[in-house]
């Protein structure tokens, strides 16, 4: 009897081997399994588009439409990738530019998430090499000589977004809150972009109460010192450390004195404004001992109010650029131009 069922499940394998030539059988299924997969994925992918929409952000004169979530993005400096890490967007960057300087470095909170984010050098063949959907940069990053301009992104169906900030003559705060409720919208955490616009605000509000009893008079006359050649001096005629420094409670000795934001001027400028502080922007290649030998060892400055007190704030630039360390910065100032309005 057991011959017998063996000889028949024999016959019926034989039997079906044979209804197919020979090595196509195989064939056919990886064939019916691939399309399978295909189709499924797909579907999933419509579904996952459907699910999330069209959003349209105004960024500028540009408007930029998304119909899926972007999945790799490309942050051409430090500042955008902090404000996507700290939405807990960290998994969709997928590099980061090389920093500039030695002064820049991610928040110390924030240090152990970037150090498995890769840092790409300037190029556009980078930026596509990297398969991102998304690059987020300062208007400077979009040129040809540079990342890549809107059209050679746009021409290979990769979004380009601008940081608000350096869409504007004079940048103030709202325009980073403004970039963190865009991110917010873009990738679908408006809760998170909202709680953390809010603890910013607040931020700000304690600085402004803690400093508003300064009268007009008494309040700190500021200049920054970003860079020098010969006798020239590069510093700020407007945006965002301008900004900060009069939420502050301080007045920048320079605002608006050029049309451009940042501008060369001389050393009898100081002279001439006489500040109470000055800040040094630490970046790039001149070192802050630099910077300070060349204001410390002017004659013509020795009697300024600032040289003659040594009151000075080293700041790095990274901290009054475009992200959540706005309100950071504006509180090192604040507690710098008035210490005793912070005693507790």
């Amino acid at each position: 009897m057991k011959k017998s069922l063996i000889a028949l499940a024999a016959a019926i394998v034989i039997s079906v081997t044979g209804c197919s030539p020979a090595g196509q059988s195989g064939a056919k299924s990886t064939e019916s399994t691939t399309t399978l997969a295909e189709t499924k994925s797909q579907e999933l992918a419509g579904q996952k588009s459907e699910a999330y929409g069209e959003v349209v952000i105004q960024n500028g004169d540009r408007t930029i439409t998304f119909t899926s979530m972007p999945q790799k993005v490309l942050c051409c400096n430090l500042y955008s990738a902090e404000n996507m890490v700290m939405l807990g967007l960290k998994d969709y960057i997928a590099g980061k530019s090389v920093p500039a300087s030695k002064a820049e470095t991610p928040l110390a909170e924030l240090a152990d998430e970037f150090s498995s984010i890769p840092e790409i050098e300037v190029s556009h063949e980078n930026a596509v090499a990297l398969e991102t959907d998304l690059v987020i940069g300062q208007i400077s990053s979009f040129q040809e000589s540079k990342w890549g301009s809107y059209e050679m992104f746009g021409n290979k169906g990769i979004n380009s977004y601008t940081i608000t900030g350096t869409l504007v003559k004079d940048e103030t705060i709202e325009n980073v809150y403004t970039d963190i409720e865009n991110l917010g919208k873009i990738f679908k955490v408006e809760d998170r972009a909202s709680s953390l616009i809010d603890k910013m605000k607040q931020e700000i509000s304690e600085i402004q109460t803690a400093v508003s009893g300064v009268d007009e008079k008494d309040k700190v006359k500021v200049f920054v010192m970003d860079t020098f050649k010969g006798n020239e001096i590069y510093t700020t005629s407007a945006g965002l450390q301008s900004n900060l420094i009069e939420l502050a409670g301080g007045i920048n000795c320079t605002r608006n004195m050029a049309e451009s934001r940042w501008f060369n001027t001389s050393v009898e400028t100081i002279v001439k404004t006489n500040p109470d502080v000055i800040i040094f922007n630490d970046y790039g290649q001149q070192t802050i001992e630099e910077k300070m030998d060349f204001i410390n060892n002017n004659p013509a400055l020795s009697d300024v109010t600032a040289v003659k007190n040594k009151a000075y704030l080293t700041v790095p630039l990274v901290t009054v650029m475009q992200d959540v360390r706005a309100t950071s910065a504006c509180r090192s100032f604040a507690e710098f131009f008035y210490p005793e309005q912070f005693k507790k």
